[in-house]
């Protein structure tokens, strides 16, 4: 069972490290709140001999989950490219094409 608190400790850290680094502030008791009862619903998960390598690993896969999501431009996440024209299209006229 220390494998797994582990990896809810490691989770809140994210957390706590994302909310600091974005907004100069603790995060949300909201985002706390539900991060840990994710994982107590996994440590339910644990409860069963066979079924606590599972738990783990996801209580460990969401903690990458977590991790990936801290630098984005590295990962390929957040959002997608904007598929609308740019600022330096903005007051151009539009070309003509043709044959």
């Amino acid at each position: 069972m220390g494998a797994f608190i582990a990896a809810w400790l490691i989770g809140e850290g994210i957390i706590s490290w994302r909310a600091i680094r974005q907004t100069k502030a603790p995060p949300v008791p909201g985002a706390l709140l539900a991060s840990s009862g994710l994982f107590a619903l996994l440590a339910l998960l644990a409860e069963s001999e066979q079924a606590r390598p599972l738990a783990v690993l996801l209580a460990y896969g969401f903690d990458l989950a977590a991790f990936m999501n801290l630098y984005p431009p590295v990962t390929g996440g957040g959002q997608a490219p904007s598929t609308t024209a740019g600022p330096q299209n903005a007051g151009a006229a539009p070309t003509q094409t043709g044959a």
